[in-house]
């Protein structure tokens, strides 16, 4: 293909993946954005340091994604706009590694074109493009398909090194990247180098294994700096199938891809949540869903076994390989379903949608046909496109994005949390706390709705329902201190002191270095007349927090209600030097006069 065509079809890719994106430039940080940007790997930017330690969870290592995301905010801080445009920049980048792939594959522009659009607007991508947080998908498919036609067109060993590179930057961007190899030797096996016979193939797959060992070390590299920065901590799994049956789990798998099929072809339901009451557990082999499930698995693995285009057959490998991390069969993904678990797949899916054009649109139909097909072609595009900036739109914020969450899934606690927490951000309090209520309603079990609730019920004054709310919490965990010690804060503003204390005992239990539980319980004592306890308690809680003005006065006022002089005297004098503006300030220096 001459050079100036090669210009155009890039031109053409970056002109309408920017056009479809530009209104995402204007988004703000949403959903786990701000646990990235508030780690300190990210907010000190120490090339070093992100190897050698774990990424915002305790058993993820993406340490290349970490060091995009400190670079970013070493030029940018907390400026959303340019974050967006470097995310934007891998997936364009991204699109023209598949427009070459599809070209070396396939040897026609106008197929690799179409494929590269496919990819580059396909409404999909608006997770991983327009959340901070996916950067690591964008770097893992950036050095993942740039190591793959490395490896194809490797012709040195200099070359095969170079891929090998890539593949560990792959595998450091983001887990996924590890099936580079394989899918690198099903292109070798198909396209390369066919195997004609299954003694053929065994001596094939020896000499590759012998030819490209230099994957095995990268891995296993990867795998030793994973093993040195990880923590084996129990986490508790996101996962909506970690808790079924396995029965329940294998039946619900064929439903989930066929999910996962609809939003390829009818990408109109997208979510950025597919959690708890979302997509329901598959009971019976009766089930629509896994029925549809299985022969959509059935067709996707027959039709390219009964191809005899070699293509075709890598194009399908390519895509099962690539889906494989996040099929939930051999081990749990963190979430059930995520749109982001299909974008290591897209550029499979964009092969075979440029295979389909080469083999059929333009060469077995007739002249007039091909020009209706290629109107067709443009009006699906067209749609993709508008799909995808009407998607980014949703992403412009927590409630914008929630608000689309629930509107297609209004089963979905989490989301419904997480709407709660936008809706307080905004001001709207009763908001917050009808979506609280009808999470609750959905999920009653976890622990996390009742207590925010109740924190929302304290802070307007509601004290009786924040109890109501902290004593569900507590059903769940009898020793949340958190849950202990708002309700005894609650007690205290409606003068049940005693109560109160119970509550902040229990909270010390819990969590000996609380300062401000053991600085009201020293109140609720002083109410109560319980001098002795109130100033042991007070002690505590100027020994845990020496800097809080507030423990000297009350403390310094005991002393003098007993008439320790000499202690009051040193509790005032240190207030004085911490708070000289202290509205009292001048009594006191009038009772420290001698």
């Amino acid at each position: 293909m001459p050079a100036v065509h090669t210009l155009k079809c890039w031109l053409l890719i970056v002109l309408a993946g920017v056009l479809c994106y530009l209104n995402a430039l204007g988004n703000g940080f949403v959903f786990d954005d701000a646990a990235y940007l508030s780690s300190s790997l990210v907010r000190q930017f120490r090339p070093l340091a992100v190897f050698l330690q774990s990424s915002i969870h305790p058993d993820l290592y993406r340490p290349l994604t970490l060091l995009s995301l400190a670079w970013d905010f070493y030029c940018y801080g907390d400026q959303p706009l340019g974050y967006h445009l470097n995310s934007l920049l891998f997936h364009l980048l991204n699109a023209l590694w598949v427009f070459q792939l599809s070209y070396h594959i396939l040897a026609r522009q106008s197929a690799a074109l179409l494929a590269a659009l496919f990819y580059a607007l396909h409404p999909l991508q608006t997770e991983v493009v327009a959340w901070i947080s996916s950067r690591g998908d964008l770097l893992m498919s950036f050095f993942f398909l740039a190591g793959l036609l490395c490896h194809i067109r490797a012709r040195t060993y200099r070359g095969r090194v170079l891929a090998w590179f890539l593949y560990g930057c792959s595998i450091l961007s983001k887990e996924s990247g590890f099936v580079l190899p394989a899918v690198a030797y099903c292109y070798d096996a198909l396209c390369a180098a066919p195997a004609r016979s299954a003694r053929h193939l065994f001596t094939f797959t020896r000499a590759w294994l012998g030819h490209h060992w230099g994957y095995a070390l990268v891995l296993a590299l990867a795998l030793a700096l994973r093993w040195n920065a990880t923590e084996a901590t129990a986490l508790v799994s996101a996962n909506f199938l970690a808790d079924a049956d396995a029965v329940s789990r294998l039946l619900t798998l064929p439903a989930i891809l066929f999910r996962y099929v609809l939003l390829i072809v009818f990408p109109l339901h997208l979510s950025a949540d597919y959690s708890y009451a979302s997509i329901p557990l598959v009971q019976t082999p009766l089930d629509l869903y896994f029925i549809a499930g299985l022969l959509a698995a059935g067709a996707l693995l027959y039709l390219p076994y009964r191809a005899s285009s070699p293509p075709l057959v890598f194009a399908a490998a390519f895509g099962w390989l690539a889906f494989l991390p996040a099929a939930n069969f051999l081990v749990l993904a963190p979430s059930g379903m995520a749109e982001r678990y299909l974008h290591p797949v897209l550029p499979a899916l964009a092969l075979l949608v440029g295979i389909g054009a080469k083999t059929w649109a333009l060469e077995q139909m007739a002249r007039c046909y091909r020009i209706a097909g290629f109107a067709l072609v443009a009006v699906v595009l067209l749609l993709m496109a508008v799909r995808t900036m009407d998607r980014n739109r949703d992403w412009a914020s927590d409630y914008a994005l929630f608000s689309a969450v629930v509107a297609h899934y209004p089963q979905n606690a989490r989301a419904r949390e997480n709407l709660a927490h936008a809706h307080y951000q905004q001001g709207d309090v009763q908001g917050a706390v009808e979506h609280y209520k009808q999470a609750i309603a959905i999920n009653p079990h976890r622990l996390p709705l009742y207590y925010n609730l109740g924190l929302l019920y304290n802070a307007e004054g509601q004290y009786h329902a924040a109890i109501r709310a902290f004593r569900s919490a507590l059903e769940l965990n009898p020793d949340h201190a958190g849950a202990h010690y708002n309700t005894g804060l609650a007690h205290q503003k409606m003068g049940r002191h005693a109560a109160a204390i119970f509550h902040y005992e229990k909270t010390r239990q819990q969590s000996p270095d609380h300062a401000r539980a053991a600085f009201n319980l020293g109140r609720a004592y002083q109410h109560l007349g319980q001098s002795a306890k109130a100033m042991k308690a007070y002690q505590t809680a100027r020994t845990l927090d020496p800097d809080n003005p507030s423990t000297y006065y009350l403390l310094g006022e005991l002393y003098r209600k007993t008439g320790d002089s000499h202690n009051m005297a040193a509790a005032w004098q240190t207030l004085l030097r911490l708070a000289p503006q202290h509205p009292e300030a001048a009594r006191l220096r009038s009772l420290l006069q001698p």
